[in-house]
C-alpha cells in the first residue's frame, strides 16, 4: 500500500490548477498520469537568456536578452515581406521582425517610444542584426517575467512549451518534503540536495550546464531512480536465493559420452559457462542465470550440457524459444549431438497437433508451452531463448509456472554492454560466451550504395554457381510488417527475373508456420538459392552454406541488428561475407554504424558503440521491453552513476534485508515513488 505522505504526488493530473481534461489527455500520453509522472518530466535542454549585451556587441546566432528603445515601424504591402520594428539602444540599430504579423497587434504591442525587453535570437540582416518573432516582448517594469534560464522539453503534438511550463510549475507546489534514502556521506561526497529541492532546481534551474553529468540535480535524481531499480532487484535476487531448489549434481554417466563424440573443442568460455552452471544445477538453491553469447559463440552446446545434467538426475529439461523456426532448429541440432545418447527428445508447438510426447527426457518448444494444460512429469531446468525482451516480473513468472524449486537459464545472443546488464539482469548470475569456435572465420563486411546492385546481382551469379546461398534482406518500413511485405515482394519479382523463379524465394512474418517451414527446408536442401527475407531471419536460421547477407537499406537498420543479421552467415568453412547497401545521401550515425560494422565482428564492442551512438532511450525502447525504461538517467552516460546505485543497493541489503531501519523506511518510500514495490511484496512474503 502507498505512504499517505506520497499520496499528493500520486493525484491526478486534472487536480493541477490550470490543467483540464483535454490537456490531461495529452500529458498523459507525454509523461505519464501521475503529478509525479510530470515532474520527473525532465527538461532536454536548457535557454540561457542572462546574455544582456548592447547592440553593438552583438554576435550572430547568440540568444540574447536587449532593453531597446521603439523607433519605427515599416509595415509589410506584400505578404511574403516582413513586419519591421525598428528599436535602438544608445550603442546601435536592431530590427524586430514578423512574417504574417496582424499590423493592430503589432502596433499595440511596439508603441513608439516605449521602452521594450525583447528577448530570443539575433541574426545578421544585411548590415543590420534583426530578431525574428521574439520568445519575450515585455515592459521594461516586467523584466523578472522573462526566464533567465529556459527549460525546453520533450512535447508531443497539442502541448506547447508555455502549457508544459506552467503545468510544471503547478505541479511544484504540491511537491512534498519526503524522508532521505540516501546515506549522508553519500550526498555529501556528490554536493546533491534533497529530492524536493533537486526537482525544484531542475525545472527551476539557476546555472547552465554543458555537460549532463556537470548537473548535479539531474545526477541526484537519475541515482534515485536508479537506486531503486537496482533495490528492487537485489530483494527479488535476496528472495530467490531463499527459494529451495533441487541439487542437481552431474553424474558424467551421459555428459561424458557427449564429450567423447563432440568433433570440436569447446572454447575456454564455453566450459567456464558449464562449470558455473553445474554448479549452480548441483546446488540446494534456485539458479537462476543469464547464459549471454554473440551470435555463433556456441550457446546452445552449453545448453546441452546443462539439459544432459538434468536428465542424469532423471528429471525434464525444457528449452523454450520465442518462435516454431527457431525451435525447430533448436530441436533438430539438440538431436543430432544426442543421437548416439539413450535421452528421449520432443518437439511441442503450435502447428503440431499429435504426437506430442509431455513425457520426454527434453522438452522443445514455444512459450505455448505453458499457456496449454500440459502436465509434465518432473521439470528439473527451464532454459529461456533469446528472452533479452523479457523483463524481472515475466522472468520470475515463467520460472514459477514450471515449478518453485525449477532451476531457469535464460539465454541471449545479443551482447549486452555491461551498463544495460546491470540495469536488466542485477537479480542475475551472468555467464558470458565471448570468444568464438577456432573454425569460425570472421565475416567479411562491406557497403555498397543502392545504385549499384546491378554490379551486386552480377557478381552473385558465381557465388550461385559454387552452389553458395544467399540472404537478401529489406528493410522494415515504419515498423510495419505490411510495409515490409511489400518491399519483399518487390525484390522478388526482381531477382526472380535475373535469376529465374526456381532459384528464388521469400519468407515474411506474416507466412503460416508451415509455410515458412517449408521454404526453409527448400532453402537448406538447396532448390532455392537466394531467400528474400525481412527480418524475420534475425533470430533463428542457421544454414553452413549460406555465404552470403545483403541487408537493403542498411542506415535503417540499429547496430546490433546488423551485427544479429550479419550472424546469420559464417556457419560453415567457406568464407562469408556481408554487403550493407545503402541510399544516399547517408547521415552521420549512419556513417558511424557501417564504419564499425566494417571493422569488428565483436558483437560486445557493437553493443557498446550502439549505446554510445543510439544513447540509452532508444536501447530501451519497446524492442528491448525486458530492459527498464528510465526517464531521469540515461544510462550510456550515467554507467558511474549505476554502479554507485548498485553498490549502495548491495550495503542496503547486506546490513538490512527488510528494510526496517530509518533509512529503510525511506527506501520503501523511494520503491513506491517509482512503483517498484513489488519487491516490498518480496519482503513481507519472505
Amino acid at each position: 500500500m502507498r505512504p499517505k505522505i506520497l499520496y499528493p504526488l500520486f493525484g491526478p493530473l486534472t487536480s493541477i490548477k490550470g490543467i483540464g481534461p483535454k490537456n490531461a489527455s495529452l500529458l498523459k500520453y507525454l509523461c505519464g498520469n501521475y503529478i509525479v509522472n510530470l515532474l520527473t518530466h525532465a527538461p532536454a535542454s536548457y535557454i540561457d537568456r542572462r546574455n544582456n549585451p548592447k547592440i553593438k556587441d552583438l554576435k550572430e546566432d547568440s540568444i540574447v536578452t536587449l532593453t531597446v528603445t521603439v523607433e519605427s515601424h515599416a509595415p509589410s504591402f506584400n505578404k511574403r515581406m516582413p513586419y519591421r520594428i525598428n528599436c535602438s539602444d544608445e550603442t546601435g540599430i536592431i530590427s524586430i521582425v514578423y512574417f504574417n504579423a496582424r499590423s493592430i497587434y503589432i502596433k499595440k504591442l511596439f508603441p513608439i517610444n516605449s521602452k521594450k525587453v525583447i528577448s530570443g535570437k539575433a541574426e545578421a540582416y544585411k548590415d543590420i542584426y534583426q530578431i525574428a518573432h521574439p520568445k519575450y516582448v515585455v515592459d521594461e517594469n516586467e523584466l523578472e517575467s522573462i526566464k533567465q534560464i529556459e527549460c525546453v522539453y520533450p512535447l508531443t503534438a497539442g502541448i506547447t512549451s508555455r502549457i508544459l511550463r506552467k503545468s510544471i510549475d503547478s505541479a511544484l507546489l504540491t511537491c512534498v518534503d519526503l524522508p532521505e534514502w540516501i546515506p549522508e556521506d553519500i550526498l555529501n561526497k556528490n554536493g546533491w540536495s534533497n529530492w524536493k529541492q533537486s526537482l525544484i532546481n531542475l525545472h527551476k534551474p539557476k546555472e547552465i550546464y554543458t555537460k549532463i553529468l556537470d548537473n548535479k540535480y539531474l545526477n541526484r535524481l537519475a541515482f534515485d531512480e536508479l537506486f531503486s531499480h537496482q533495490l528492487k532487484l537485489r530483494l527479488v535476487r535476496n528472495k530467490l536465493t531463499l527459494i529451495k531448489g533441487n541439487s542437481l549434481k552431474a553424474t558424467n554417466k551421459l555428459i561424458k559420452k557427449l564429450e567423447s563424440n563432440l568433433d570440436f573443442k569447446l572454447t575456454k568460455d564455453q566450459i567456464k559457462s558449464i562449470s558455473e552452471i553445474s554448479k549452480d544445477l548441483s546446488s540446494d538453491t534456485k539458479m537462476l542465470r543469464l547464459l549471454q553469447g554473440d551470435v555463433g559463440s556456441g550457446k546452445t552446446i552449453v545448453a546441452i550440457f546443462a539439459l544432459l545434467q538434468v536428465v542424469e538426475n532423471n528429471k525434464q529439461g525444457i528449452l523454450m524459444a520465442p518462435t516454431e523456426l527457431l525451435a525447430q532448429q533448436h530441436y533438430e541440432t539438440i538431436k543430432n549431438f544426442l543421437d548416439k545418447l539413450d535421452v528421449s527428445i520432443s518437439l511441442i508447438t503450435g502447428s503440431i497437433k499429435n504426437d506430442r510426447n509431455y513425457n520426454a527426457d527434453i522438452i522443445i518448444g514455444t512459450h505455448a508451452l505453458f499457456q496449454e494444460n500440459a502436465s509434465f512429469q518432473d521439470i528439473g531446468l527451464l532454459i529461456i531463448d533469446e528472452q533479452h525482451k523479457f523483463g524481472v516480473h515475466q522472468r520470475i513468472l515463467l520460472s514459477e509456472k514450471a515449478g518453485n524449486e525449477c532451476d531457469t537459464l535464460l539465454m541471449t545472443a545479443t551482447p549486452i554492454p555491461r551498463t544495460l546488464e546491470l540495469a536488466a539482469y542485477g537479480d542475475m548470475d551472468v555467464s558470458k560466451l565471448v570468444s568464438m569456435p577456432l573454425n569460425r572465420k570472421p565475416i567479411i563486411t562491406k557497403s555498397m550504395s543502392n545504385d549499384k546492385i546491378i554490379d551486386l546481382k552480377s557478381a552473385l551469379l558465381k557465388k550461385i554457381r559454387n552452389n553458395e546461398k544467399i540472404y537478401w534482406v529489406c528493410p522494415l518500413v515504419e515498423e510495419s510488417e505490411t510495409n515490409s511485405i511489400q518491399s519483399v515482394t518487390a525484390r522478388l519479382k526482381d531477382l526472380e527475373s535475373y535469376y529465374g523463379e526456381e532459384l528464388v524465394a521469400m519468407i515474411h512474418g506474416k507466412m503460416k508456420s508451415d509455410e515458412k517451414n517449408q521454404i526453409m527446408d527448400n532453402f537448406k536442401a538447396g532448390k532455392t538459392k537466394i531467400l528474400i527475407a525481412t527480418s524475420v531471419i534475425e533470430v533463428g536460421i542457421d544454414d553452413p552454406d549460406a555465404t552470403v547477407i545483403i541487408i537493403e537499406n542498411s542506415e535503417r537498420f540499429g547496430l546490433s541488428q546488423l551485427h544479429q543479421l550479419r550472424g546469420r552467415v559464417g556457419r560453415g568453412v567457406k568464407e562469408s561475407s556481408c554487403i550493407l547497401l545503402f541510399q544516399k545521401p547517408l547521415t552521420d550515425t549512419a556513417k558511424k554504424r557501417i564504419k564499425i560494422m566494417k571493422e569488428t565482428n565483436d558483437g560486445f564492442k557493437i553493443a557498446e558503440e550502439d549505446l554510445i551512438i543510439r544513447g540509452s532511450g532508444e536501447t530501451l525502447g519497446a524492442k528491448q521491453s525486458g530492459l527498464p525504461d528510465f526517464r531521469l538517467s540515461d544510462l550510456s552516460i550515467h554507467q558511474k552513476i549505476l554502479e554507485m546505485a548498485r553498490n549502495l543497493s548491495i550495503e542496503t541489503i547486506k546490513n538490512d534485508p527488510t528494510l526496517k531501519t530509518q533509512t529503510g523506511k525511506a527506501q520503501r518510500t523511494l520503491l513506491h515513488l517509482f512503483n517498484n514495490e513489488v519487491a516490498i511484496d518480496y519482503i513481507k512474503s519472505g
